[in-house]
């Protein structure tokens, strides 16, 4: 916020809506988060899965990022977060990813309205049910597994009482130009 003198010594209020935030989205370190899960699912677990539980979050997010972003979302409600409630008991879950990992999952997260211990159990739960395989042959094939961007934007309209979440993606296969498409010939 700044103040400007005018000719008429009159004061001028200029607000700025350019301000972010803006890091490395993987700035080498690995940070320790926090995942709650359910606790009838961590009792099924031997201790070689919970072990490795704790570095799985980067493996499903390179296996379902793309169907997650293209997919229907998980929360009707644009204005509320969706969290693991009725589940029963939870058990908190020590995580080491690096930020790059933490910023997808709450990207993809917030675009479905849900949180990131929500979002990490459904991938749990799209694994555990064995769809994975065909997600893989149908959307990953041959490709990056993750676009190469993405942009979450929460939209509050207080003249038409609305909120919109929407999660845009590059490249999209629908609206893009590819790359790899030929040029028209010249005739």
């Amino acid at each position: 916020m700044q103040k400007r003198r005018t000719a008429l010594d009159m004061d001028i209020l200029l607000l700025s809506s350019q301000k972010k935030i803006l890091s490395a989205l993987n700035e080498g370190e690995i940070g320790s988060d926090s995942l709650l899960i359910p606790m009838c699912y961590w009792n099924q677990l031997n201790e070689l899965q919970k072990k490795a539980l704790s570095k799985k979050l980067p493996f499903l997010l390179k296996r379902y990022a793309k169907y997650i972003a293209s997919s229907d979302r998980l929360h009707w409600k644009a204005g509320k977060i969706k969290y693991n409630r009725g589940v029963g008991d939870l058990k908190k879950m020590t995580i080491h990813v690096n930020t790059g990992v933490w910023a997808i999952l709450g990207a993809l997260a917030a675009a479905h309205g849900v949180s990131r211990c929500f979002l990490f159990n459904y991938l749990l739960w799209l694994e555990d049910s064995g769809i994975g395989d065909s997600i893989v042959d149908t959307m990953n094939r041959g490709v990056p597994q993750f676009h190469g961007t993405y942009k979450m934007s929460w939209t509050l309209n207080l003249q038409k009482n609305q909120i919109s979440r929407a999660l845009f993606f590059k490249p999209n296969p629908i609206t893009s130009k590819h790359s790899f498409s030929l040029p028209k010939p010249d005739l």
